[in-house]
């Protein structure tokens, strides 16, 4: 991919245009095993392997290790989706670690090279990755930025409530919210906000929020400085549970989309649910339409009944901004404050510690999620591993058993021949026939 090294059998194949993701033409899982055994180099990556595609990646990566002869991947694998794998690599020089950004060529909707670019214009920005070295191989294209901490999804999921406390969602909301008014003053939308794209920092005690995936932002105004124009019938791009009722509609996206999936986040955060995320529908198509029905009735519901008054304000505030409006910013973080002060004068105690930050809150330290991500996963593909294997020798006995059947047949049909030689020639035809 990146070095003079030997390049690997796996070649690269069309996309689907359903699932969006990369893919590979798959070896065998014969050959697959043989490969990872064969070489010492080569060990399976700790995570879970979703399909073929990242298993064949996989093999391509560790095959061409060195990166523009300043990194070298390693075989722990940080990451995965759509857009292809993220590995967590190595300075050769410095020996400190970064993230590897993966992306194959053939994807149908690259977005590797405009993420560098949107990185590249955000460098200043606190809280945003700062990008090191983008280069395409003409078969993949990798983007190395700075390594930090686990995202929020996977904390909440060790917390002991599996949700956060009041004071560490308005804590997160108003770093978050920052980000965006920095990156929205150099004329920058993010189109998917989900915490699954809001990392910790590598040190627990820092208190930083890092925004990532930067893949499907973009400018919301033109070559002349002008605020693009608004239309209709656009791509809904983001995540279905956290877009905006507007991004719902198809209409183009802006500032104020950003903010009201933000606030979505909040009240995901607060309760550790949405009320629309569990929603069971035949086609994607009647779950867009049922999740959008109930964005729009969320007033209605008991969960927006029971918020605190301050983020109903906060919502009600988002909710109706116009299409180029610049959102005010200031009003939502000062109305967060207030409902800290209040919980914590309520409470009588206050720190300004994120729950991940405090042993009881959580059930395992949060130093410890990676570890237990890693040995989860190592049992995961060990057990996929052994169901290859079974299926291998599964086939093997197959083939044997039909070769045995084709023999039984051989000598049948020879034997009826042989007998047929003494019998009249009407009765032979009848029966080779047979």
């Amino acid at each position: 991919m990146f070095s003079n090294e030997k390049k690997t059998t796996c070649s690269s194949n069309n996309l689907s245009n359903k699932n969006h993701r990369i893919s590979f033409h798959k070896p065998t899982v014969k050959n697959s095993l043989e490969k990872i055994n064969s070489n010492p180099k080569i060990q399976t990556p700790n995570t879970k392997i979703k399909s073929s595609l990242t298993e064949n990646l996989k093999l391509k990566i560790f095959d061409e290790k060195t990166i523009n002869e300043e990194f070298i991947l390693t075989n722990e694998k940080l990451g995965g989706g759509s857009f292809g794998l993220v590995y967590k690599c190595q300075n050769i020089k410095t020996k400190e670690f970064f993230a590897a950004k993966i992306e194959s060529n053939d994807s149908i909707f690259p977005q590797l090279k405009n993420e560098f670019q949107i990185l590249k214009s955000l460098k200043n920005i606190e809280g945003i990755p700062k990008p090191i070295l983008f280069k395409n191989s003409g078969i993949d294209s990798i983007l190395i930025f700075d390594l930090f901490g686990p995202n929020l999804e996977e904390i909440l999921h060790y917390t002991k409530a599996k949700k956060f406390s009041l004071q560490t969602s308005l804590m997160i909301f108003i770093q978050i919210l920052n980000r965006l008014k920095s990156i929205h003053e150099n004329k920058i939308i993010h189109c998917d906000l989900k915490p699954e794209n809001f990392l910790v920092h590598s040190n627990i005690r820092e208190k930083t929020l890092f925004l990532i995936d930067f893949g499907l932002s973009k400018k919301y105004v033109n070559n002349e400085n002008k605020h693009i124009q608004f239309k209709k019938n656009k791509l809904i791009k983001g995540t279905l549970k956290y877009i905006s009722l507007n991004t719902h509609k198809k209409f183009e996206q802006s500032r104020r989309d950003d903010v009201e999936s933000l606030v979505y986040i909040l009240i995901y955060f607060f309760y550790g649910h949405l009320p629309w995320e569990n929603v069971k529908c035949k086609n994607k198509e009647e779950k867009y339409e049922k999740i959008f029905e109930m964005k729009k009735n969320f007033r209605n519901s008991d969960d927006f009944k029971n918020l605190p008054d301050e983020i109903k304000e906060i919502y009600e505030a988002v909710v109706i901004i116009e299409f180029e409006a610049k959102p005010n910013y200031d009003y939502y973080e000062n109305l967060a404050e207030k409902l800290i002060e209040k919980s914590n004068f309520e409470n009588d105690f206050f720190d300004d510690l994120f729950d991940w930050q405090k042993i009881e809150f959580m059930i395992e330290p949060i130093f410890m999620i990676n570890e237990l991500k890693k040995k989860k996963n190592e049992e995961i593909i060990e057990m996929k591993l052994e169901d290859d294997e079974k299926k291998i020798e599964e086939n093997v006995n197959n083939n044997n058993n039909n070769k045995n059947n084709n023999k039984n047949i051989i000598v049948k049909r020879n034997n009826k021949r042989r007998f047929s030689q003494i019998l009249p020639k009407s009765y032979q035809l009848k029966n080779l026939k047979k």
